[in-house]
């Protein structure tokens, strides 16, 4: 007798069941992601067409390459109003830097949180800050509660795997890339995000949208086996942002 591999009847074919993206670069010309307002345009009705009928977007505030404040990035908001597809809410957070000018905002009160008080950080991806985990501690101190952005991309850890569930023991929470799921930022990041997954280490799933070539890559993404996986767990904390 034959037996075939048959897709399950629930097979996910886009994000609906994720619902909100909250992590893509979808602000006109303020940072590496959309750089005009008919490109910004352009990439929401994309990830809209995919599935999300929710976007937090959080273009980089990065100090000497995007040093973006609440003003510039709240005037870039403004320039989506009346913009947008309908049924689709529209909001604005940042992915922080952990460098002096997030520092600086934060003593100021002057970020703009993720629900819950939320705050998207990173940081190098090459060299791993050597007060990372006092960082975090202070974070905590002042009542946020930090994501971790993308934590499969920082080469440093993919040697010390059991790091991860030391800053995930600290109460950091964890987003992975839905496009580290596929080839797009090399093998050895989509293993590291398949095992962050596997160990049930995962609280959000973001695109990190920054161009159309994002969009077309995160269309693979619902029929992987990895993704399924992450939303039969439970664990998904994205719906906690609505």
């Amino acid at each position: 007798m034959l037996f075939f591999n048959r897709p399950r009847k629930d097979q996910p074919t886009d994000f609906s069941k994720v619902g909100l993206d909250m992590h893509s670069h979808l602000i006109p010309g303020v940072d590496d992601g959309a750089k005009d307002i008919a490109d910004s345009i352009l990439l929401i009705n994309g990830l809209k067409n995919l599935g999300f009928e929710h976007l937090i977007t959080t273009p980089h505030t990065l100090q000497d390459i995007h040093p973006n404040t609440q003003k510039t990035l709240g005037k870039g908001h403004l320039l989506l109003e009346g913009k947008l597809p309908e049924g689709l809410t529209f909001r604005l957070s940042s992915e922080y830097y952990l460098d002096e000018q997030f520092q600086g905002q934060l003593e100021a009160g002057a970020v703009m949180p993720l629900p819950g008080n939320r705050l998207l950080v990173e940081f190098s991806q090459i060299t791993k800050p050597y007060d990372l985990e006092e960082r975090f501690f202070d974070l905590s101190l002042k009542g946020y509660q930090p994501i971790l952005a993308h934590p499969e991309r920082y080469l440093f850890f993919h040697r010390h795997f059991e790091y991860y569930k030391r800053i995930k023991d600290m109460g950091v929470e964890l987003q992975v890339n839905a496009l580290s799921l596929t080839d797009h930022y090399g093998k050895s990041i989509r293993k590291i995000a398949e095992k962050l997954i596997e160990k049930d280490m995962i609280d959000f799933i973001g695109t990190d949208t920054h161009h159309l070539k994002h969009i077309e890559t995160l269309a693979q993404v619902p029929q992987n086996k990895f993704f399924v996986r992450l939303l039969d767990s439970g664990l998904l904390k994205n719906q906690e942002l609505m």
